[in-house]
C-alpha cells in the first residue's frame, strides 16, 4: 500500500498540528515502512526543521517539495487535471492531515479532524467565541467537506469523535480514534538530577486564546500570590484569538510582575520548563485532544486540568481535574499540589504512568488500521504495506 500524505504542516508549524504530522511520519519511519511513503510539502514558506530533527534522515520517504504557496496548489492541479494524490507519484490512501482538502483524483481519502470546536460558533450568536468568526465559519465548511469524502476519518479521541458526528455530520462507521503520543518530549528531557528552577514556578503551555481560559487561570493565581506562596506563573506560548483580554487583565493584575510570558519557546525549552515546574496548570474549557498536560506528565510534573470535553479521557485520574470556570477550584489545586507532598509525589507517580500509554508509534499503527480498513470497504482486499502487514 502506498500512502500519499499531507506534510506541509510538519515543515512549518509549530503546533499541534505540525507536532501530530512530523511524529506520525517519524513513527511510520521507524515503523519500516517509509518505502511506502510520499509525503507532499508544497509550500513557499522556508522549512522550520532540519531534516534530522524531521526524523527522516536515510529514510526512503520520498519529500516532494516545491517552494510554492500553498493557495496555488488548488489551481494547479485544476489547470493540469491532476490531483494531489499524482502529485506524491500514485498512492492508495491520502492522508489529509490539515483541515486543507485537496483534489485527490483516484486515491482514497483519509482525513485527520483534531476537533469540531469551529463548529460551535458558526450561525451561533451565543456560541462561545472560541474562534475567529470567518475562520470558523470556513474551517467548518472544510471539515464538514472532508468528513463527506472520506473513507476514514481519524480522531484523537472518543470525545472528539463523537463531536465530528454530532457537529460535522460525520459517519460513526468511518470515524476511527487514534489517541495521540506524548514520547517525543523524551528526546529533550535533561538528566535525571539536574537541579530545580532558581525560583518556584506554575507553568501553563498553550496559545493564549479565549479557549484555554487564562483569565481564570490568573484569577486563581492572583488568589496563590495572595495566599503567600512565592511562585512565579509561566505562560509559554503566542498570542491567538482573543488575547488582548489577558494582556488587559495582566496589564492590571496586582500579581503581573509574577507573571513571565515567552510567546516563542523552543521544544527544547518547553521541556526543561515542564520538567522544572511546581504544578503545569492547563483548565481549558474545550479540546479535542489535549495534549500538553501529558508531555507535562511525561516529564515528571503534576497536573491540574479541565474536567470537561476530552480532558477525563485522556487524563484519567493521573491529574488534579477542575470545573474550568470556577478560579476558587482552580486555585484550591494549585495550593494543594504545592502545599501537599504527598498528593503531589502520587500525581507525579501517576501522571508518569499514564503518559507511557501513549506514544506515537501506537498511534501510527492504529492510523494504519484505519488505511487498511478504508481500503478494505473500498475493495474487498487491502493493499499490504511493505515490512509490517
Amino acid at each position: 500500500m502506498r500512502i500519499g500524505l499531507d506534510y506541509r504542516p510538519a515543515l512549518v508549524n509549530r503546533d499541534g498540528i505540525g507536532r501530530y504530522t512530523r511524529e506520525l511520519v517519524r513513527a511510520f519511519v521507524e515503523l519500516g515502512i517509509d518505502g511506502d511513503l510520499g509525503l507532499f510539502g508544497y509550500t513557499f514558506a522556508g522549512r522550520r526543521y532540519t531534516t534530522e530533527e524531521l526524523g527522516l534522515t536515510d529514510s526512503k520517504a520520498e519529500l516532494c517539495r516545491l517552494r510554492l504557496p500553498s493557495r496555488w496548489v488548488p489551481g494547479i492541479l485544476k489547470r493540469m487535471g491532476k490531483g494531489v494524490d499524482d502529485l506524491v507519484g500514485g498512492c492508495h490512501v491520502y492522508h489529509h492531515t490539515q483541515p486543507n482538502l485537496l483534489v485527490v483524483r483516484q486515491a482514497l481519502d483519509v482525513v485527520t479532524i483534531h476537533d469540531a470546536i469551529p463548529a460551535l460558533d458558526v450561525d451561533n450568536p451565543e456560541g462561545p467565541g472560541f474562534v475567529e468568526p470567518e475562520v470558523a465559519r470556513r474551517t467548518t465548511e472544510a471539515a464538514k467537506d472532508m468528513v463527506a469524502r472520506a473513507a476514514r476519518v481519524l480522531v484523537p479521541s472518543e470525545f472528539s469523535g463523537a463531536e465530528v458526528v454530532m457537529a460535522l455530520g460525520g459517519n460513526p462507521a468511518r470515524v476511527h480514534v487514534t489517541p495521540l503520543g506524548c514520547d517525543h518530549v523524551l528526546r529533550h528531557l535533561p538528566p535525571a538530577g539536574f537541579g530545580p528552577a532558581s525560583e518556584p514556578y506554575v507553568l501553563t503551555v498553550s496559545r493564549v486564546d479565549r479557549r484555554k481560559n487564562h483569565l481564570r487561570m490568573l484569577d486563581a493565581f492572583e488568589r496563590l500570590v495572595a495566599d503567600g506562596h512565592p511562585h512565579r506563573w509561566v505562560v509559554a506560548g503566542p498570542a491567538g484569538y482573543g488575547s488582548e483580554d489577558f494582556e488587559r487583565a495582566l496589564g492590571r493584575s496586582p500579581a503581573a510582575d509574577r507573571v513571565i510570558w515567552r510567546k516563542n519557546v523552543s521544544d527544547a525549552e518547553v521541556v526543561k520548563l515542564y520538567a522544572q515546574a511546581d504544578v503545569m496548570l492547563w483548565p481549558s474549557l474545550n479540546e479535542g485532544f489535549g495534549l500538553p498536560p501529558l508531555e507535562a506528565m511525561a516529564c515528571g510534573a503534576p497536573v491540574v486540568t479541565s474536567i470537561v470535553t476530552s480532558m477525563p479521557e485522556v487524563c484519567g485520574d493521573a491529574a488534579f481535574l477542575v470545573e474550568p470556570t470556577d478560579p476558587e477550584r482552580i486555585f484550591d489545586a494549585l495550593r494543594r499540589l504545592i502545599v501537599e507532598p504527598d498528593l503531589r509525589e502520587e500525581q507525579i507517580s501517576r501522571g508518569k504512568r499514564r503518559a507511557r500509554e501513549f506514544t506515537w508509534r501506537a498511534c501510527a499503527k492504529e492510523t494504519l488500521r484505519a488505511y487498511q480498513g478504508a481500503s478494505t470497504d473500498s475493495s474487498g482486499e487491502a493493499p499490504k504495506l511493505t515490512g509490517l502487514f
